[in-house]
């Protein structure tokens, strides 16, 4: 977070600290009104504007959680985990949802922390909200196919 090694604690301490910052995002974006795509495009766009607001914090839950050896691995398990379980209501609005395979939501969930992972702190603010379109239509195109996924993901760039 500040360039030195962290003891266990605080990891621990910093991380959980992050992970409720960006789960009352998460929950706000889900709790919106309408269909489950959007509530997922305005989850993408929460997430990107957490990682933007707070690059330290998406670091830690990313490139740091995975770095910190089994107890980081283990932290951000859960929070894809947690993410995947979100996601999982795009199968409902999936004219194919039985033939997603089962481990779709965690795939998913850790291709955006990477995609996060990778910008946050590199990236600016800008940047980084720029890529909600990208992203939204990645997270919706197993769940409504690349058309659809792709017509909605413009209408979130043209909602910014």
């Amino acid at each position: 977070m500040d360039g030195r090694a962290q003891q266990p604690e605080e990891f621990a301490t910093a991380f959980e600290a992050a992970f409720a910052r960006l789960q009352v995002v998460l929950e706000m974006a889900c709790a919106e009104p309408g269909p489950w795509h959007r509530r997922a495009a305005a989850a993408v766009r929460g997430t990107l504007d957490f990682a933007a607001a707070d690059p330290e914090a998406a670091t830690l839950l990313t490139n740091e959680a995975l770095a910190g050896g089994v107890d980081g691995v283990h932290r951000y398990e859960r929070l894809m985990t947690y993410v995947a379980g979100l996601l999982e209501g795009g199968r409902a609005e999936s004219p194919h949802a039985d033939e997603l395979p089962s481990s779709i939501e965690r795939s998913l969930a850790g291709g955006v922390a990477t995609i996060v992972g990778n910008r946050a702190g590199r990236a600016t603010r800008d940047e980084l909200l720029e890529l909600a379109p990208e992203v939204v239509q990645f997270v919706l195109t197993p769940y409504l196919g690349t058309a659809e996924a792709k017509r909605l993901a413009g209408q979130t760039a043209s909602r910014e």
